[in-house]
């Protein structure tokens, strides 16, 4: 009998060692123990103490225009020679009461591909894709309460964009699931287009030998506020998967598509079923560029794959690299 249960455990010994070996050669992976980097696990309820929400607020670097504004006052407020945003009195209020005297408004802008990934509000509506103008967030406060636009009311957002004025943007606004800045992450969050469907007029304006152009954008509700319009929908589209290291996990990485034809920025949802990041609507023959970004411990991983031609392969391979924040700021700034 001794001599059986030896024979068992040298057998169940010799299958450790070997599913060990197998699982490291498979999938390129070290173990670690007591080390987060051992950590494979995917969830179906992402937690709020995830490392993918401490990853959100990390990255989102963008400072806040701060300001005092008068509410009985019709304000005209410029910040450099690009942005203006015109309030009229009366229009802020509580439950639909006006408010005076002086409030605190707070305005973030949103410009680049990088911009969006950084605040974590990709362009889509609805798992749709769209093509940005430009985003913001304006909150106004008065003694810490937030007000609104009072029904009936509305402000202009004119600005310069960083390229030349399209055609066919509307004003979309932020659906959330949790009120900003709570926190960053909102991976739930989407645009939903004004009720108001009528094109944002453009404007253009000389300085000396050069030309700018700009959009008038008329806002009726504040805080997450856009110019977008939607991709070509009559162009075929396709589902693509991101498949990443097993320690990669829907815990504390992000992923999203980058187009490289229009200024859009999707997030792909996490696929608990495949352990990969999906998103749809992808056009097929598009050119975009993956990127991933983990938190695994104290250290961040930064990842990319160049896409030139969507449709003749659905998944696709990262290899993350480990870079400091700044790396990984630059990457997102450069987009």
């Amino acid at each position: 009998m001794k001599k059986i249960n030896g024979l068992i455990g040298c057998l169940l010994l010799l299958i450790l060692v070997a599913c060990n070996k197998e699982t490291s050669n498979n999938n390129n992976f070290t173990l670690y123990t007591d080390n987060p980097l051992n950590d494979t696990a995917w969830i179906k309820s992402i937690t709020g103490d995830a490392p993918i929400y401490k990853l959100a607020d990390t990255i989102f670097q963008k400072i806040a225009i701060v300001d005092s504004i008068d509410l009985t006052k019709d304000l005209d407020l410029n910040y450099g020679d690009s942005l203006e945003v015109e309030i009229h009195a009366g229009s802020c209020g509580n439950g639909g009461i006006p408010q005076d005297g002086r409030a605190k408004i707070e305005i973030i802008r949103l410009q680049t591909r990088g911009d969006f990934i950084k605040a974590y509000r990709p362009n889509n509506s609805f798992g749709y894709p769209l093509e940005t103008a430009g985003g913001f967030f304006i909150r106004i406060t008065k003694n810490g309460t937030e007000l609104a636009l009072n029904p009936g009311s509305s402000i202009k957002i004119k600005y310069y964009d960083i390229a030349p004025a399209l055609p066919n943007m509307q004003a979309f606004y932020g659906k959330e699931t949790f009120p900003f800045p709570v926190g960053a992450l909102d991976s739930a969050h989407t645009w939903k287009r004004d009720i108001d469907t009528s094109y944002i007029k453009t404007f253009v304006k000389q300085s000396g030998s050069t030309y700018k152009t700009g959009y008038e954008l008329i806002a009726t509700k504040l805080r997450w506020i856009s110019a977008h319009r939607y991709l070509d929908s009559t162009v075929a589209k396709t589902n693509i998967y991101a498949i990443l290291p097993p320690n990669c996990t829907n815990k504390n990485t992000q992923v999203f598509a980058v187009f490289d034809k229009s200024r859009t920025v999707l997030a792909l949802s996490s696929d608990l079923t495949t352990r990969s990041f999906k998103t749809g609507n992808i056009p097929l023959r598009a050119k975009i560029t993956l990127v991933s970004i983990s938190k695994i411990g104290n250290d961040l991983y930064l990842g990319t794959k160049l896409i030139n031609d969507v449709g003749t392969v659905v998944n696709y391979s990262i290899t993350p690299e480990k870079k400091s924040l700044n790396q990984i700021l630059d990457y997102l700034n450069a987009l």
